[in-house]
């Protein structure tokens, strides 16, 4: 019901402060939840069908864990992936505002080879719910954490990572230009600003 306590807790999870204090999040629709059990970080399905091994809940209930127009049958509640650490590739995003940009760049990301995703200057919630539907997935399988931008650019640079940021200058060199190297971080910018 929706005086259960626990769904309760699992309301909350709307909420990005407390996503990030249990390290959890919502996925909804059968496909996320699928991925997120073959992935390992499924902690519980909350269902209306009972057709569907999980925990049986009213409509009520759904709707209000649910943040579609038409609540889905079936939700889960995961756990976050890995935090983000400086590998050899890396993609670096500064200040993405709109969460469906986020989640295709993210479902790009894992098409491209990036290993992990830093997030700067106040990007969207990697675990805000359009994210989650824009990314198809992507947000389960690759680490994702915020940082600073001028301390993730020493970071990656101490690690002998080269970095990359398009950019219109007179500095600048045509990409057909740039030496293939095997360490290297993109930084794509702001959708307005660039």
């Amino acid at each position: 019901s929706l005086t259960n306590e626990k769904m309760k807790e699992y309301t909350k999870l709307n909420q990005s402060k407390y996503r990030e204090e249990k390290g959890l999040f919502i996925v909804e629709g059968p496909h996320l939840v699928s991925e997120a059990k073959q992935l390992n970080l499924l902690e519980e399905v909350i269902t209306t069908d009972p057709n569907i091994e999980g925990t049986l809940v009213s409509d009520a209930v759904m709707k209000k864990l649910s943040n579609t127009v038409h609540p889905v049958k079936v939700l889960g509640i995961c756990k976050m992936v890995k935090k983000a650490k400086v590998c050899s590739k890396v993609l670096v995003l500064d200040c993405i505002s709109d969460p469906t940009n986020l989640g295709t760049l993210l479902r790009s990301a894992i098409a491209f080879g990036f290993e992990t995703v830093f997030l700067a200057n106040g990007s969207v919630d990697p675990y805000n719910d359009k994210v989650i539907r824009g990314s198809q997935g992507a947000i389960l399988k690759i680490p994702v954490a915020y940082t600073n931008m001028e301390e993730c650019v020493r970071k990656l640079q101490a690690n002998n990572v080269k970095v990359y940021a398009s950019t219109l200058s007179k500095r600048s060199i045509n990409l057909k230009d740039v030496k293939e190297v095997e360490r290297f971080a993109l930084v794509v910018g702001n959708e307005g600003s660039g």
